[in-house]
């Protein structure tokens, strides 16, 4: 496998990382290159990986079996279209873009080529435990939230750097943390009316949203869904509200509990959702067209379409 990434940020560092592990595991020989725009000191073992660092477009070979766009939102439509003729299939990270004024005709696959966008949640045993609940519950209503205090998600980093904080740059709490719209959509579909309210409120120096609230409509249900930047202790977890109970599923507790019934179980650690998506891609890749691509660019967007209001 001839693989290139767009960048070896910590988003790339972790799936070069993630890569390199399962190829060795199954056998499968692997050769990466990475585009660099910057002159930071890769930590060694990333930097072991790496076959070569690209610093012009002029030097990226005519072929490779699979493309990483792992660099800053803004920038992932141009790099899918650079990439378009030179990689067999594309693994783009979430979210696909930075808004929703693109046309994704353009950037659509062709052939038997798989372009599949980051979805890593979904294969978490947290999802498990959602989907276990939608798929035998009545379903009412369901609040979910997503509440981290950003500034100490990378320590020893300055946060007022990162393109979080830029809305230019594809920042903003309600792009970058549209998990819970991604797995929400999985769950129940897309919806039939979205109710957005999104800024910035806190203190912290950022000019992207820090907070984004939804109302998602269904025929049959509403989800609310919460995602803010500034809660200073980490709060991610679903409350549904079915026929027969009130079951709550959190994601740092790794716990589900039923408030009626007044249960309760712990599912266990949940660290290897990046690894098993890792694993499904490869396999889908390599399935010859018979594997299910669970998020393609046209789901992709209508999840961010989701997250602007539109």
């Amino acid at each position: 496998m001839k693989a290139l990434f767009t960048s070896a940020g910590s988003i790339g560092s972790r799936h070069i990382r993630n890569l390199s592990d399962i190829c060795k595991s199954q056998g499968i020989p692997l050769t990466i290159d990475v585009m660099r725009k910057t002159e930071r000191v890769l930590p060694p073992d990333i930097k072991n990986l790496i076959n070569l660092e690209i610093r012009d477009n002029k030097s990226l070979s005519d072929h490779y079996d699979v493309g990483f766009i792992t660099d800053e939102t803004r920038t992932h439509y141009d790099n899918i279209l650079l990439l378009k003729s030179r990689c067999h299939h594309l693994f783009i990270e979430k979210p696909i873009f930075d808004d929703v004024n693109y046309d994704i005709s353009s950037v659509l696959p062709t052939g038997d080529s798989v372009y599949y966008v980051a979805c890593p949640i979904r294969f978490s045993k947290y999802y498990e435990e959602l989907k276990n609940i939608a798929n035998n519950s009545e379903v009412y209503s369901a609040r979910v939230i997503f509440s981290s205090y950003m500034p100490n998600w990378q320590k020893g980093r300055d946060y007022r750097l990162s393109f979080r904080c830029f809305k230019e740059r594809g920042g903003g709490v309600d792009i970058d943390s549209l998990h819970e719209i991604d797995y929400v959509t999985s769950l129940f579909g897309f919806p039939q009316k979205t109710h957005r309210v999104a800024g910035k409120y806190s203190n912290l120096e950022m000019n992207a949203p820090d907070l984004a609230t939804y109302i998602l409509e269904y025929n049959d249900k509403l989800i609310e869904v919460h995602l803010d930047y500034f809660g200073r202790t980490n709060n991610r977890r679903v409350e549904f509200f079915t026929k027969d109970d009130v079951i709550v599923v959190d994601y740092n507790k790794h716990t589900v509990e039923h408030q009626l019934a007044s249960t309760s179980f712990d599912y266990g650690v949940d660290d290897q959702f990046y690894q098993n998506e890792m694993r499904y891609f490869i396999s889908m890749i390599n399935s010859s067209g018979s594997a299910l691509n669970i998020n393609p660019i046209p789901n992709a967007f209508e999840n961010l379409k989701i997250s602007k209001g539109e």
